[in-house]
This record gives structure tokens, C-alpha cells and sequence, in this order.
């Protein structure tokens, strides 16, 4: 499964951890999205892939699967729903060497078309580094570092302010690599469960999200307006849109002050069982500048915010 910006004064973070982590990569925002340089079958060629909490499988982009001869005519398709309405057509690939920075592990991806996260002139995305490789690891993603960095599970110090436990505790397997937390949006606080996404550029909440906060997406309402664009994911297929400046938001000692965000009924949310209660996808834009930690397998979640200089 795959889902598919706010800038603050970054201060360093204090190192939370208990011991050195065994890699650290480093890491860049493109086309809003965290990515890290990826050498693919021992090849010397550094390759862009986004590096996503909320994709279930690693995907290699169709085109690099062929280009480096990964192709595996006889693997099974499979779908997957991304943040449109339709589905992507996924076929798992050969299995080959990986190397992330100092990180070298042998494994399959998944092959399918990237094209659609294409934006206007950035660089082409080729591929994404899924939570079935990242949930191995104790993992933190450094905004304002520019690093993603893995420790030996156990050994990331996942207390203090913003840490809470997985909001979702019997999720199911398919689910289990998810980092879901509760968040309370706006004043007084609406009470919402949030996937964790940095795959997501922008922050979006569901209809339900919407009607808790009182607001209207029939035109009738001054405070939201429509995205021409809508919002497109894996497979294509713009799913309708309208933007909301949300006061804030907040959770287990974060904050995050006034952002745009969208509101949109994307399939996703059905998929991941959050369409009938307020929900939202938090994006990347909610965590430049601070740092994103994940305990091995999402039990525990912290989100950290830059510190005042």
C-alpha cells in the first residue's frame, strides 16, 4: 500500500539516543518528500528514492526496473491503492543488492510507474524506500539534519514530549509498520487519528476531519477553497480537493502552529479502515525542521519540534 510546508528556525535537537546509530544517510527534500541516494545490483549510479513511513512495500520505478534488468516475468501483480481512486499495478521484482550509505542488505521491490509524482521540473523519482525495510531499524528522520539515521531496535531513546504509543495497537498485520497517533486539531481540539506519512508532501484531512471542525466543502464556505489540481497518487487520477488554513495542531506535548492542509475523501483512508471517524494524513510539511522518530515495528512514535534559539 502506498499513501501517497511549513518552515521553522531549526535549532540542533538533543541526541536522544542511547547508543551511535549503526547508519546515518544523508537525506533531502525533493518535490516535498524526504529521499536518500540508493546504489541498485552494484551499480556506481546514485538513484533518488523517497523515503516513506507510509508505504507498505519498496517500489522501484518501472523504468529503472528495466534499465537495470530487474524484471521478473513470472512474479504475480498485485494492486495497490494510492491516494487517488485508482489503483497501481504492482509485480515484485528480482532480488538484487541494495546499498544506503553504509546500510547493504539483499531484498526484492516492487516494480510500478512512478511517473505520476513527477512535479514540474524536479528531478524523477526513482523509487521509494518502504516501512518493510525501515521498520526493521529504530528509525529517525532529521529535517532540520538532513539525515535519516537507523539504530538496532531498542536502542532510540522513544520518551519524553511528543512520544506516544501507536494509536492504533491492533492494527492488523498488513498495518503493523504504520505509525498512527492521536492528534487533537484546531480550538478546542478535535480529537483525530493520524498516519504518519513523510511520503506525503502536504497534511490532509477527511471528510469526517472536516464536518468535526465545522466546515463545509459545498462552496458555501468562505474558510475553504478548492484545489484545481485535486490530489493525485499511485496510479493517477485526481481525487477532489479543497484547502483549509487549520489553526494548529496538537499531541502528546507537540505542537504545530497554523499550516494550510487538505481535505480530501481519498480511497486511502478507507483502506487503512479511518473513512467513518476524523482522520488525517500527516504530512511532511508538518515536520521540517524537526525530527521524526519510529520505535522497530511503529510502537511508539515521536514527534519532535525544533527548538527555540
Amino acid at each position: 500500500m502506498r499513501l501517497i510546508l511549513l518552515s521553522l528556525l531549526a535549532a540542533p535537537l538533543p541526541a536522544l539516543a542511547s547508543d551511535a546509530p549503526e547508519h546515518v544517510l544523508p537525506m533531502w527534500m525533493q518535490g516535498g518528500h524526504p529521499a536518500v541516494a540508493v546504489l541498485l545490483d552494484g551499480r556506481a549510479e546514485p538513484l533518488r528514492f523517497v523515503v516513506d513511513s507510509a508505504a507498505g512495500a519498496t517500489l522501484v520505478d518501472a523504468r529503472v526496473a528495466r534499465r537495470y534488468g530487474l524484471e521478473d516475468a513470472d512474479a504475480a501483480v498485485s494492486h495497490a491503492q494510492g491516494a487517488s481512486a485508482k489503483a497501481a499495478r504492482l509485480q515484485r521484482t528480482r532480488s538484487t543488492s541494495w546499498q544506503l550509505g553504509s546500510w547493504q542488505l539483499q531484498a526484492r521491490g516492487m516494480q510500478v510507474d512512478l511517473s505520476s509524482l513527477a512535479k514540474d521540473d524536479d528531478p524523477t523519482i526513482d523509487g521509494l524506500i518502504g516501512n518493510d525495510l525501515t521498520g526493521r531499524w529504530d528509525t529517525r528522520w532529521d529535517f532540520g539534519g538532513n539525515r535519516l539515521a537507523l539504530w538496532t531496535p531498542g536502542r532510540l531513546n522513544l520518551e519524553g514530549p511528543g512520544c506516544q504509543p501507536n494509536a492504533l495497537p491492533e492494527r492488523t498485520a498488513s498495518l503493523r509498520q504504520f505509525g498512527f497517533i492521536t492528534l487533537a486539531l484546531g480550538t478546542p481540539g478535535v480529537e483525530a487519528i493520524a498516519v504518519v506519512d513523510t511520503g506525503a508532501a502536504q497534511t490532509v484531512l477527511n471528510a469526517e476531519a472536516a464536518r468535526a471542525l465545522g466546515l463545509r466543502t459545498d462552496g458555501s464556505d468562505a474558510r475553504v477553497s478548492m484545489r484545481e489540481k485535486g490530489t493525485e497518487g499511485l496510479g493517477g487520477g485526481a481525487q477532489a480537493t479543497w484547502l483549509y488554513t487549520l489553526p494548529g495542531m496538537t499531541g502528546s506535548g507537540w505542537k504545530h502552529p497554523s499550516m494550510e492542509v487538505r481535505i480530501s475523501e481519498l480511497p486511502v483512508f478507507k483502506a487503512i479502515g479511518l473513512e467513518a471517524r476524523p482522520a488525517l494524513i500527516l504530512g511532511a510539511d508538518a515536520m521540517r525542521g524537526g525530527q521524526v522518530d519510529f520505535g522497530a515495528g511503529a510502537a511508539r512514535i515521536c514527534l519532535r519540534r525544533p527548538q527555540a534559539s
